[in-house]
């Protein structure tokens, strides 16, 4: 299992690192918080890794983790998005599994999520842009709903 959630906005290193630590046992010393071109090539490998945006961009702050990630925490990365999202009141969003690349599921700061639509020319870009949700999220009730056609593609 690999994960990779991505944040709207940064998480302070020493807060997530305590929140890994007395929520799923992970030592702050697993957690690395930088880029990963400036992390020592002879640092023991992480449990996890938070990384900074290039670039000022929407949804640019990433986790990521494998099996180690998954082992610790018993969750999918859907369920740890959740958890780190009403823990930091911080959105995220996280791969949904389709196809397509421009759709993905935004997690709330209450932790209810669903499916949005994101920008297609900001992500040739390298940010995750949202457009509208593809269905109604309670925790963004702003947040314009456009449901799919209904092809048999969606």
């Amino acid at each position: 299992m690999v994960y990779q959630i991505q944040f709207e906005k940064e998480i302070p290193a020493a807060r997530l690192r305590r929140f890994l630590q007395d929520s799923y046992g992970i030592a702050p010393a697993g957690v690395y918080v930088g880029r990963v071109a400036d992390r020592p090539v002879d640092d023991p490998r992480p449990v996890a890794m938070f990384t900074p945006p290039d670039h000022d961009e929407e949804f640019g702050w990433v986790l990521v983790g494998d099996t180690e990630l998954a082992d610790a925490t018993g969750q999918d990365e859907v369920e740890l998005a959740v958890a780190l999202a009403r823990a930091f009141g911080v959105r995220a969003v996280v791969d949904d599994g389709s196809l397509y690349p421009d759709r993905w599921r935004l997690v709330s700061t209450d932790g209810s999520s669903g499916l949005v639509l994101t920008d297609e020319d900001a992500a040739a870009d390298g940010s995750l842009r949202i457009v509208h949700a593809l269905e109604p999220i309670a925790g963004e009730p702003d947040l314009t709903v456009v449901r799919p056609s209904g092809g048999a593609d969606d």
